[in-house]
């Protein structure tokens, strides 16, 4: 890593400590990158530089907006000498919420010295696209602050802005697929896929480990689903934490309408013909999967399923950072902590609930784990750039592995917290940070 020197007695150089001239082959003029931005340099090389030191001319540091509050790494390639990294972080909707977010972005950097470069937090209404600036925080290392401020696009972003089934979709679709055209690559978890895309794109080579799902069109849809499962759910393809899911149960007193996430209320209808009123006031065609309802081990009347953290690391590569049971509260229809479940470390529940011996956990991780790898490669296959992911997994009282969800949106790890395993959080937004770095460092000509 170096620090920074400004250079106020020169214009357009670089200088560097004449160890590292084996890295300079052929002109010594070469375009620095910082960012989307870049200037052309003459580089020389001194020996009052030090090894870790890089003196930058302060046109060049203005022209591309270079703060020298940060070590950076530098990486040479055909001609360019990228300094960075310089990552954007998309936290919140309006500037007023991202600064009500700096406690939670603190996590992002508690291992900032493994990270180095430029961090910068902003919000949907920071973003100029015209200008390709954007007004938000930068981290300042020395002071382990976060300072207002205006800066040019960074050389990756991911986002952790929570826009779905809101207003706000449309605005964040739009700044992303901009964003997209700009970094290519540079970008992960997006384009987003909704429940119904990931059905579709897992269902030929995955379909064991899939429940029976459909796309809502109309109540006769429902109906037919019904008739061959007995009890199944229907959920907005979009939906997360839980809400406006909704179970129905076939038995000779009618059909049962159980909804509601932390206290659970049921409607009776008598007639077919009443329920395909209620869901046609209540359901948007195409908007909504009807699924077969899994039969998940409970233990205590509660639901259990298990989260899968899995993230990549600073070589691209997929990790399993950790695997966390949800229990939905009593009765529950869900197991969403937000909808009153708790969480436990997933070894912790398959001892004490599911009474599994240790090989037999270390086998099932195993097979849960491939499952993941497994998915995810068809995922991206299919053109979907991730990185961030958390893989929701069910178990039936048989014991079959079930494919429950792929939360590719912003899958926050704070689960890991209310299973008093807080480091695990640490851990898995340090991947996200260094898997941003390792695109934000790589030259590519056409990212898209």
């Amino acid at each position: 890593m170096f620090s920074i020197i400004q250079d106020m007695g020169s214009s357009h150089c670089v200088k560097l400590n004449p160890k590292y001239k084996y890295l300079i082959k052929g002109s010594k003029s070469l375009n620095v990158v910082y960012g989307i931005r870049s200037a052309t340099v003459t580089i020389f090389f001194s020996d009052s530089i030090s090894e870790n030191q890089l003196s930058i001319s302060d046109n060049v540091l203005k022209l591309l907006f270079i703060p020298t509050t940060s070590s950076y790494a530098i990486r040479f390639h055909d001609g360019d000498m990228m300094i960075g990294p310089f990552i954007g972080i998309l936290a919140s909707v309006t500037n007023a919420q991202l600064l009500e977010l700096i406690p939670s972005l603190n996590s992002y950097v508690k291992y900032y010295d493994k990270i180095g470069g430029t961090l910068i937090a902003f919000s949907l209404e920071g973003i100029n696209q015209k200008k390709q600036t954007i007004k938000g925080l930068i981290y300042l290392p020395w002071e382990k602050e976060w300072k207002i401020g205006s800066f040019p696009f960074p050389n990756s972003v991911f986002s952790i802005v929570e826009t779905s089934l809101s207003e706000n979709w449309i605005t964040f679709q739009q700044n992303m697929k901009q964003f997209h055209e700009i970094l290519g690559k540079r970008i992960f978890n997006f384009p987003n896929f909704d429940k119904w895309t990931m059905f579709q794109m897992l269902k030929k080579s995955m379909h064991e480990n899939l429940p029976n799902t459909q796309l809502y069109i109309k109540p006769l849809d429902v109906k037919k689903m019904l008739k061959r499962h007995q009890s199944i759910y229907i959920k907005p393809i979009n939906g997360r934490l839980g809400k406006y899911v909704c179970k129905l149960s076939l038995t000779s007193d009618g059909i049962f309408v159980h909804f509601g996430r932390r206290r659970k209320r049921i409607k009776t209808f008598k007639t077919w013909r009443k329920l395909s009123k209620f869901l046609t006031y209540k359901l948007q065609s195409g908007q909504y999967l009807i699924q077969q309802s899994i039969d998940l081990f409970t233990y205590d009347h509660r639901i259990i399923d298990f989260r899968m953290m899995m993230v990549k690391n600073e070589i691209g590569k997929w990790e399993n950072i950790g695997i966390i049971a949800r229990y939905g509260s009593s009765n529950s229809i869900v197991s969403n902590i937000t909808a009153g479940g708790k969480a436990e470390l997933g070894v912790k529940t398959l001892q004490s609930a599911f009474h599994l011996s240790s090989r037999e956990i270390k086998s099932l991780f195993v097979n849960m784990n491939a499952m993941a790898l497994r998915a995810l490669s068809i995922v991206e296959a299919n053109g979907y750039h991730c990185g961030n992911i958390g893989f929701d997994v069910g178990i039936d009282k048989s014991g079959k592995i079930w494919i429950i969800e792929m939360n590719n949106q912003n899958p926050d790890h704070y689960i890991a917290v209310k299973a008093n395993k807080k480091e695990l959080l640490y851990q898995a937004k340090l991947k996200n940070i260094l898997y941003a770095k390792k695109l934000a460092m790589e030259k590519t000509k056409d990212n898209s």
